[in-house]
């Protein structure tokens, strides 16, 4: 368990923190909200140590280990994604070779007590923490956020900083710290890798607090959230969408009772300035002004400037904004897409969906004419004219060493002063804000000059890649109301689940080398995405149920013939499907089993079993192992049953 306890921290005149308190309980989840710059991660720096407060203090329990997900991370030179990641069990990779040091003095003389006794705790410590199954806990943790295996083995000085930061977060949850916390973790993760983390976090262990603007994903794995605002935090054990609704009927609250009050010292002064002079009222008015003294104003909670977002347009005359043939694009032998076809009308809010690495971001370039495609041809209406959000690069140092207002007058000379500095108070830069240096910036901070140069460049069209990365849920909620207001076209790319079911009125995927094109919004994209599993289960339930040589002929009647290189590439792709499929589900079964191994040891420590807390922690952990494992041993059997038939 973690306590704050009245935690009170000003810079300068600033109050950010005013005597805040809370408890983080043994496997709590709870969610950190407040728009940025409230003072989220600066109370998280307090919880870990790294930063000391003005008064008040942070209470931990006993040998409490903490693990904080970072905004940057630091890797040596030469690590791989992979090695990197590992680095969570150099504790017990330490007492592996101190264990092979025992083991190769044993066969040369006979150890002394000590050193059996360092022998047989060091065997019981590696099973406990994960040795045996760590290169294969790592594998499966890399995979489950985004990595597939080549990648996983790719030097970190190759990849972006958002793998970087996938990298830090795996490394973090490898660690298993008995509270984690996690200052927005989904930034730079695509939606099948949020889902698995989902997955992961509600299955966690310890305890955790959570910054994250996504409001599906703290419904899925936080239990309450934790208000930040005007430096006082209150909890609210409520889902997040009505936490919203419970705070702004708090503030609606607020906002009588200050009125109220307001209204009755305006009533007092009046009949005091009336009576005060008057000999007969004079005890009468000394009563008011005593009356008046004692009325407490309530303060309202506010919400702080906000940004102020209309997106300058263009009219169009065209009739498509983008059309697509047999487009086809290469980096080196690495084939994204072939034979991509779409059309873009005016006006259409298209959200582009699909793994990371998949194109979206290279579909996007070839959009808006950045790069140029291998075959085929991306064709724009006449007279369209987009603005590009490109995803986020890190700036270098001359970008962050100078201003904002700078950096804007370079991109648009033409613009004027004003119309820059006007941008920047658009999106909360006003006065000497403007001449900040750019590499001071938070994250949210820096993406609001990057949405200001849209404001600077009038068009008929927005590409954006990841707008939403790094927004408060207030900043968000404008952007969305401001592209859905937006007469032009929209092609945008987002894992915020609920930005892209709002916005989105067509959805392209992109995966597999394919461009997809669905004519609904994306509540209708996922509905075919399901209907498509569905299918294809009822299709190999179907095939597993006839099998033998009497359907044959029947399936031939019924359906054309297909190409024989195309059912031999097809069964090779179901086939790699199967076998990747198996060694994910062989890879947790070793940790599951691994890790049972461990909580059945922990089990027998006096200092558990004497412990209720931990005892039904533990025992809660395995119980849950188990379902999950006997499930996995389900799945490898049907696996291992369709290889087989495959293969007849």
């Amino acid at each position: 368990m973690i306590e704050a306890n009245a935690i009170s921290l000003a810079f300068g005149a600033r109050t950010l923190l005013d005597n805040v308190s809370f408890q983080l309980a043994d496997r709590g989840r709870l969610c950190l909200a407040g728009s940025n710059g409230a003072g989220k991660s600066t109370l998280f720096s307090i919880l870990i140590g790294e930063l000391g407060c003005d008064s008040g203090k942070v209470i931990r329990s006993g040998g409490l280990r903490m693990g904080m997900l970072r905004q940057h991370a630091e890797f040596p030179e030469d690590a791989t994604a992979y090695s990197a990641a590992l680095m969570a069990f150099e504790d017990v990779m330490g007492k592996a070779a101190r264990l092979e040091t025992l083991h190769h003095a044993m066969g040369e003389r006979d150890l002394t007590d000590s050193e059996m006794h360092d022998l047989d705790a060091l065997q019981d410590a590696l099973i406990r923490d994960g040795y045996y199954t760590a290169e294969a806990e790592t594998r499966s943790v890399l995979h489950g956020l985004g990595f597939k295996r080549d990648q996983q083995d790719k030097l970190l000085s190759e990849l972006s900083g958002g793998w970087k930061m996938r990298v830090a977060l795996a490394q973090l949850l490898l660690r298993k710290p008995d509270c984690l916390l996690l200052d927005e973790p989904t930034n730079h993760l695509d939606l099948e890798s949020i889902m698995w983390l989902e997955g992961y976090l509600r299955n966690y262990p310890g305890s955790m607090l959570l910054i994250c603007h996504d409001r599906r994903f703290v419904d899925n794995v936080c239990e309450g959230v934790l208000d930040l605002r005007m430096g006082k935090l209150d909890l609210y054990s409520l889902p997040y969408e009505k936490y919203e609704e419970e705070r702004a009927m708090r503030v609606l609250q607020q906002q009588k009772s200050a009125s109220k009050a307001q209204d009755e010292i305006e009533r007092l002064n009046k009949f005091i300035d009336r009576f005060k002079a008057k000999a007969s009222k004079a005890t009468l008015a000394k009563s008011a002004v005593k009356k008046r003294d004692r009325i407490e104003v309530v303060e309202v909670e506010q919400e702080g400037p906000s940004m102020r977002l209309r997106f300058p347009t263009l009219d169009y005359a065209g009739s498509v904004a983008w059309k697509a043939e047999d487009l086809a694009k290469r980096y080196g032998e690495k084939t994204i897409f072939n034979d991509g076809a779409f059309t873009i009308l005016p006006g259409d809010k298209v959200a582009l969906v699909g793994p990371n690495g998949a194109g979206k971001t290279t579909l996007m370039r070839l959009l808006v004419g950045e790069i140029k495609p291998e075959a085929g041809e991306v064709s724009r209406g006449s007279s369209l004219k987009a603005g590009y959000y490109a995803q986020y690069v890190e700036p270098d140092e001359l970008e962050k060493a100078t201003p904002i207002l700078d950096l804007l007058r370079a991109d648009f000379p033409l613009a004027g002063d004003n119309a820059a500095r006007a941008a920047l108070g658009a999106m909360m830069f006003s006065g000497d804000d403007a001449k900040k240096k750019f590499g001071v910036l938070s994250g949210g901070e820096r993406a609001r000059v990057r949405l200001a140069r849209l404001l600077l460049a009038p068009g008929n069209a927005l590409v954006l890649d990841e707008p939403t990365n790094h927004l408060d849920v207030r900043s968000k909620d404008l952007l969305l109301d401001a592209l859905a207001d937006y007469p032009g076209t929209v092609v945008f790319v987002s894992h915020d689940r609920d930005f892209t079911e709002q916005l989105a009125t067509r959805v392209l995927r992109v995966d597999g080398g394919t461009i997809t094109e669905y004519p609904g919004d994306y509540v209708y994209y996922l509905s075919k995405v399901e209907d498509d599993l569905r299918r294809e289960a009822l299709e190999e339930k179907g095939g597993e149920k006839k099998g033998g040589k009497s359907s044959g002929k029947s399936a031939a009647a019924a359906e054309p013939a297909r190409d024989a290189r195309d059912e031999k590439k097809d069964a090779e792709k179901a086939k790699r499907q199967r076998e990747k499929r198996e060694g994910e589900v062989v890879a947790r079964i070793e940790s599951l089993e691994a890790r049972s191994l461990a909580i059945d040891a922990d089990l027998c420590l006096p200092a558990v079993f004497s412990d209720p807390a931990s005892l039904r922690r533990l025992t809660e952990e395995k119980k849950a192992g188990a379902t999950e494992l006997e499930a996995l041993y389900n799945e490898l059997e049907s696996l291992e049953n369709a290889s087989k038939q495959a293969a007849a």
